[in-house]
């Protein structure tokens, strides 16, 4: 019976991945709900992380290339990390990786501003976007600096 119990976690596993890559935490928390025993789940997890069919490490750095590559900055992907199971140690290793694009920040500031830094106030709207996106103000300001030098001089100035 327990060796059935086990094939049937590993399959529930195999098929919860065959959707998408999840992290250990996540794939374990989908396993108990469906009903799996505890140690049907520990082995299924076991069997597919020694065949590196699950693996944290990659599924972070997948995680991190994709919020990055989709404008996000390093405090919204370190939590987003979080939120998916990925543990402090295997999710700090994945963002060694991370730099904040500044030509990504310029351009989401052009799509909030387009062209117009006259204005505090969509300034300050663009900046608090800018944050709920993860970035810092370091980097923040360093885009605003940037993105006010590249732009034309006004005629008659």
């Amino acid at each position: 019976m327990h060796e059935e119990q086990c094939r049937a976690a590993l399959d529930a596993a195999a098929k919860q991945l065959s959707y998408r890559a999840l992290s250990t935490q996540l794939l374990r928390d989908k396993l108990l709900e469906k009903g799996h025993s505890e140690d049907a789940v520990e082995y299924a997890l076991a069997w597919l992380t020694e065949r590196r069919l699950l693996d944290d490490a990659a599924y972070a750095e997948s995680v991190v290339r994709g919020y990055k590559r989709r404008g996000y900055g390093a405090m919204r992907i370190r939590q987003e990390l979080t939120r998916r199971g990925v543990d402090r140690e295997t999710a700090e290793a994945a963002m060694q990786s991370f730099s904040a694009d500044r030509e990504q920040l310029c351009s989401l500031l052009d799509k909030r501003l387009h062209g117009d830094v006259s204005d505090r106030r969509e300034i300050d709207k663009a900046v608090a976007a800018l944050q709920r996106r993860g970035f810092s103000w370091g980097e923040i300001r360093d885009a605003l600096a940037a993105y006010g030098s590249s732009l034309p001089e006004e005629e008659g100035s």
